[in-house]
């Protein structure tokens, strides 16, 4: 499940942005959106989003009903490519369950993608919420374990730069972080624990630590790993111990050894 809203990036090629966002957003809601759809919801005129429409069409990303559009097949291939270029997902999966405490909870790995993360793997040790992320889910990066654990190794000129034009943070709880300072506040707070936490920000009973993964494999970009512990059970051993397993199997990754 996932709420995240699409928006056409503000740098680099807009016809690159555009498809990017298209594809985003039709995958929110498989089923089909209309062309109209697609065009009121990121604010391009119909022709235009025509012409993107048609290319991906033409290389096999989207595919066209009647009257609406659908991701096809071959939105797959850059995906599996990705994922057979590392065996970290593997290792994550394989550590995570070699783990005392972290085996029975909600743990992700994901990657950053503009003001959202990615989610590209997870192991659930327990009965998922209703707003537990599957992998290839976008969730807001300012309010999840895993995005604030990314942004944190921004500076904060880039995050001004990457927010600065967004009038209303995307908050799901009564605990998410609002707005800019709230969000400069918390990352500085992340840099200098090591770590980053989400205490009820994406769901209100739910306490999530987050940990970089810098760059395993051969992958150029830097993944961030996260467990969610139900906040009924929290007590301070818990949460110790719940840290030093995931900065047990963040080592782990990095270094390329085996848990077992």
């Amino acid at each position: 499940m996932s709420s995240a809203s699409v928006v056409v990036p503000p740098r680099g090629s807009p016809s690159v942005s555009r498809a990017v966002a298209i594809l985003n957003l039709i995958a929110q809601r498989p089923g089909g959106w209309s062309l109209t759809q697609i065009a009121s919801s990121l604010g391009l005129a119909k022709s235009s989003a025509l012409t993107i429409l048609t290319s991906l069409e033409a290389a096999g990303m989207v595919t066209r009903t009647e009257h609406f559009y659908d991701l096809d097949i071959g939105v797959l291939t850059p995906a599996g490519g990705f994922l057979r270029g590392s065996d970290s997902i593997t290792q994550f999966k394989r550590q995570i369950v070699a783990s005392e405490l972290l085996s029975g909870e909600l743990a992700h790995l994901a990657v950053l993608a503009g003001r959202e993360v990615t989610y590209i793997a997870r192991h659930v040790g327990r009965e998922p919420l209703p707003v537990t992320a599957g992998v290839g889910d976008r969730f807001p990066a300012s309010i999840t374990a895993v995005g604030v654990a990314l942004l944190a190794q921004l500076t904060d000129d880039q995050i001004v730069d990457l927010y600065g034009d967004l009038e209303r943070f995307p908050r799901w709880s009564a605990r998410s972080t609002a707005d800019l300072p709230h969000l400069l506040s918390k990352l500085r707070e992340t840099r200098e624990a090591g770590y980053s936490v989400d205490d009820g920000e994406t769901y209100p009973s739910v306490f999530a630590y987050g940990l970089i993964v810098h760059r395993v494999g051969n992958h150029a970009q830097d993944f961030s790993m996260s467990v969610s512990l139900l906040r009924d059970d929290l007590t301070p051993k818990r949460q110790a111990q719940a840290l030093e397993e995931l900065m047990g199997v963040r080592d782990a990754l990095e270094a390329g050894n085996d848990l077992r």
